[in-house]
This record gives structure tokens, C-alpha cells and sequence, in this order.
């Protein structure tokens, strides 16, 4: 129950209780969570504060509104190892996701500095291959792809072999013998402008998560640089550490 004496705020109490809740399984996904005239009535709380807990639950994401319906439980977020090297499309399949993508932009480029230093481009010249998706997951929109392929001028992926294959990965394997072996990455996170918002179907200012990676073949070429941003309501990483004896 909501404590009076306890310095924490009370919506942030109320959002502690509801969250546990959710962690216990009390509530399963896309179930409805009591009304706000329930909670109120349960915990003896105004209708601002019960609003502000269910607010802020729904920027963390765990709860999401139907105008006309109410308020449901948001599905898990998707976990992703920080030490996993996987292509977007298997980490879909891995969770029981069907992949899916909307192609934005396919085509050559002059890469800018910060493209060219991760891929060790040397030379002036030297266009990189730009393939900016939309990319999904059963029909929802998970993530903002910007990736940039560095292949010697007799190595051409194609549009159609996109849309059919889905995975970089797996053309750069089946097709040039290129394996996917090692990756340099950052997280960090940002927020959402409104093109970015619009795309991933959340609000313009919802916090993203920038992950960025720069992809090594087995022979250390760099070949990959990628920038993915995804929804930070669905996507989570997490990471094993030991302590050495």
C-alpha cells in the first residue's frame, strides 16, 4: 500500500506497486490494468497522482493507452546480449519475431568523416554503399537502420536482394564468402525527433536507443558501419560480468 510517511512521492509509490505487479505476472500482456477510478478508490489517491504514475510507467514502457479503452500492459521488452554478434533479423527469429523491413534509401554515397574513419576509407573517392530501413518486428515497427557497406567494385548487392533476403549478413556470406566475425559497438541513448517518432510510431521525444557498430570480416577488414536506433519501450540489452579471482 501507498505509505504517507515515506519521502518518496506517491505516484512514484503507486508506479512502483503496478510495476511489480507487472514483474510478477499478476498483469500479462495487452491486459487491461485497473481503471483510474479503481485505483483511486484501492489506493486512496487523487486522480492527478494515479495519472502521473500511469504516465510515467508508459515512458518507461510498461503501459500503453486506447484512446476510448484504457490502459494495457506493454509486451516484454526485447532482451539483446551486449557480447551477441547478430543481424537484426536473427535477433527477430531468436524471439519468436517474424523480421520484416521497409527499405528508405538504397544507393551510393560519398561517406562522411565519421563513416569513412570507422571504415578505414583512405580514399577521397571511395563511395560506400547506403541501405536506410525501416525494420520490424511482426508487424511493428522496432527499429531505424542506417547502414553502410564498404565492397570492392566487383561485389554488387542489389536492391531486389534486399527486399528478398532481408540480412546483409547472410548475402555477404552466401554471396562473396564475407563471414561476420567480430564488431566494435556503442549504446547510448537519445531522443526521438519527429521524423524518427513518426516512423517508429512513438511520440516525438521518447527516449531511443542509439546503437552503433562498426562490423569486421574474418580477415579484420571493416566492412560494415551501422547506425540502429531503437524503440526504448521494446528493446533492452544486457550484459554478464565476473569478477576475476
Amino acid at each position: 500500500m501507498i505509505d504517507p510517511t515515506n519521502a518518496m512521492p506517491k505516484y512514484h509509490q503507486l508506479a512502483n506497486i503496478l510495476r511489480q505487479q507487472i514483474d510478477n505476472g499478476d498483469f500479462q500482456s495487452h491486459d487491461a490494468i485497473p481503471s483510474e477510478r479503481l485505483l483511486e478508490q484501492h489506493y486512496k489517491l487523487s486522480r492527478p497522482t494515479i495519472r502521473q504514475a500511469i504516465d510515467l510507467l508508459g515512458r518507461q514502457g510498461y503501459l500503453y493507452r486506447v484512446h476510448g479503452k484504457g490502459t494495457f500492459v506493454s509486451p516484454p521488452k526485447l532482451q539483446k546480449g551486449m557480447l551477441e554478434l547478430t543481424s537484426f533479423s536473427e535477433d527477430m527469429r531468436n524471439r519468436g519475431l517474424e523480421p520484416g523491413q521497409k527499405i528508405l534509401e538504397f544507393g551510393y554515397v560519398k561517406p562522411n568523416d565519421k563513416v569513412k574513419r570507422q571504415l578505414e576509407i583512405t580514399d577521397d573517392k571511395k563511395q560506400v554503399l547506403q541501405i536506410k530501413r525501416l525494420r520490424y518486428g511482426d508487424g511493428e515497427p522496432m527499429g531505424l537502420q542506417d547502414s553502410f557497406l564498404t565492397l570492392d567494385n566487383s561485389q554488387v548487392i542489389t536492391r531486389e536482394e534486399i527486399e528478398e533476403r532481408g540480412s546483409i549478413y547472410v548475402i555477404l556470406q552466401e554471396k562473396f564468402g564475407i563471414y561476420p566475425t567480430e564488431a566494435d559497438e556503442t549504446l547510448e541513448v537519445t531522443l526521438a525527433t519527429s521524423e524518427e517518432a513518426e516512423l517508429l510510431k512513438v511520440a516525438e521525444g521518447s527516449p531511443l536507443l542509439l546503437n552503433e557498430r562498426t562490423l569486421w570480416s574474418q580477415d579484420r577488414k571493416a566492412i560494415e558501419f551501422v547506425r540502429i536506433l531503437y524503440r526504448g519501450d521494446r528493446y533492452k540489452y544486457f550484459m554478464r560480468l565476473t569478477r576475476k579471482r
